[in-house]
This record gives C-alpha cells, sequence and structure tokens, in this order.
C-alpha cells in the first residue's frame, strides 16, 4: 500500500498565470498547504550576444502555463486552491476535473527530474527515479523535446493524458 491509497491524493492538470515569480510564489503556497505541485522543466544555453563563448543558463516550462498538482479534494478544497492569484483553472476533460494517470506523472518526472527546480515534489521525483520507461515510452516522451512550439508540445501531452493506454502508460 502506498501513500497515495492511503492519504487518496491524485494528480491534477491545472493552468497558472504565466510569467515573472508567479509559478513559485504558486507552488509554495500549495506546497504550504500540503499539494504537491510540478512541472517538467528543461534547462537550455543560450548564447550571449556580448561573449560568443559564454553561454546562459535559462529555465523554461515545457509545457508553458501548465501543471501538475497531486491533491485530495475532500481535505484540500477546491475553492482553497482557486483562491491564489497565480491559479488559472483546472484542465477539465469533458464537464469534470479528472484526474490524470499516475503512471503519466511519473514517466514525466523521470523524463526532467531536476529536483532544485521542484523542491515541493522531491519525494515524488526520487519515486519516478526508480521506475523503469519501456523504450516506446522513452522515444514518445523524447519527441516532446524535439517539438519547437509549446502549443505542439501541450496537444501531445493532452493526448498522453486521454490516452494513456495508446501511449503505452
Amino acid at each position: 500500500m502506498n501513500i497515495e491509497t492511503v492519504c487518496n491524493q491524485q494528480w491534477y492538470l491545472a493552468l497558472y498565470i504565466t510569467g515573472g515569480k508567479n509559478r513559485e510564489k504558486l507552488f509554495g503556497w500549495l506546497h504550504d498547504r500540503r499539494i504537491t505541485p510540478w512541472t517538467p522543466l528543461s534547462l537550455t544555453k543560450i548564447r550571449r550576444a556580448d561573449a560568443p563563448h559564454v553561454f546562459r543558463k535559462r529555465v523554461s516550462a515545457v509545457f508553458p502555463g501548465y501543471f501538475f498538482l497531486k491533491a485530495n479534494f475532500d481535505v484540500q478544497k477546491i475553492d482553497t486552491i482557486r483562491a491564489h492569484s497565480a491559479f488559472c483553472d483546472f484542465v477539465k476533460f469533458g464537464s469534470q476535473i479528472t484526474p490524470v494517470n499516475t503512471r503519466v506523472v511519473e514517466a514525466l518526472m523521470k523524463k526532467y527530474p531536476d529536483p532544485t527546480h521542484h523542491p515541493a515534489a522531491r519525494d515524488e521525483l526520487e519515486v519516478a527515479s526508480n521506475i523503469w520507461l519501456t523504450k516506446s515510452q522513452y522515444k514518445r516522451l523524447t519527441q516532446l523535446e524535439k517539438m519547437e512550439h509549446p502549443i505542439s508540445r501541450t496537444a501531445m501531452l493532452f493526448d498522453m493524458i486521454t490516452h494513456a493506454d495508446a501511449w503505452g502508460f
């Protein structure tokens, strides 16, 4: 039996207002309320214009404006979660808020594992580091990185969530 079964926590997909430190403030606020927020982040190096041999590190969201949160709506009320100014809304599949397949989130955590960017999700990232992805799963997750446009990556995320079985999860 795992902690999710005991606490009845599930992963959900939600939207936040991008820009500034909104993500960091929202994640800290959620973590204080015992809600685990997480979003895949990628690290890229950008050549500086004033120094051609020097690169700047840039952290960016793989799915800008979207994040996962792990909560139990019987304990953590939806209205409380919506109260933060940087929180937009939950992503609904159909007319209701639907949990996301845990294996999809764990696979994304395996692919984007940097815990320094997600201290609130450190335990979940550690669990995800022990899972093994099939070649097919890894190949599909690698396709996310090849998409230059965030809208295309987000479309793939939605497809992965709604058709988890077809993606091998």
